[in-house]
């Protein structure tokens, strides 16, 4: 199973941290992959909040450890330019309740439920405070602000 940040968060700390490079970094340290806000403004990346965008090169976002939530339709047309070898994992959502297919084929699903082996199950935490959906979790990956907390209670057990 995939573990990925949600933007960079992996601990359950650092909230004021979220979406900046050094607090992406971190989750990349740890050996998680990360989702990131990004925006492309006047030919600009920039990740982070939308009060506190922090400019980024195109090189930065390259790879396969980056899940790259486009902010706005015009940033999500820009990556669909670019070769899918750079930018492999990418996505637009503009209900952060409905599920979407990711630019690599997973379906990007908010909640605790998978719907089939492509899902990548999002923020767990938010419908299950004691994350117990996830011990038995069958699908392509997670992505939640508490990923050590879920990579040891699937490796631990359910009794944890």
């Amino acid at each position: 199973m995939l573990y990925i940040s949600y933007q960079g968060i992996y601990d359950g700390q650092n909230y004021e941290d979220a979406n900046t490079p050094n607090q992406i970094g971190s989750a990349f340290d740890a050996g998680f992959a990360c989702m990131v806000d990004v925006w492309r403004t006047d030919g600009v990346l920039y990740v982070g909040t939308v009060p506190n965008q922090i400019p980024v090169t195109e090189k930065y976002l390259q790879g396969r450890r980056f899940w790259i939530n486009c902010k706005t339709q015009a940033t999500y047309d820009w990556f669909t330019t670019q070769s899918i070898n750079l930018y492999p994992n990418y996505f637009y959502q503009p209900n952060p309740n409905t599920n979407v297919t990711t630019s690599g084929g997973q379906l990007w699903t908010p909640g605790t439920v998978a719907v089939n082996n492509t899902s990548i199950v999002v923020l767990p935490e938010i419908a299950d405070r004691g994350l117990f959906s996830t011990v038995k979790l069958r699908c392509y990956g997670v992505c939640s602000t508490y990923l050590t907390f879920i990579k040891r209670m699937r490796n631990e057990g359910e009794w944890y």
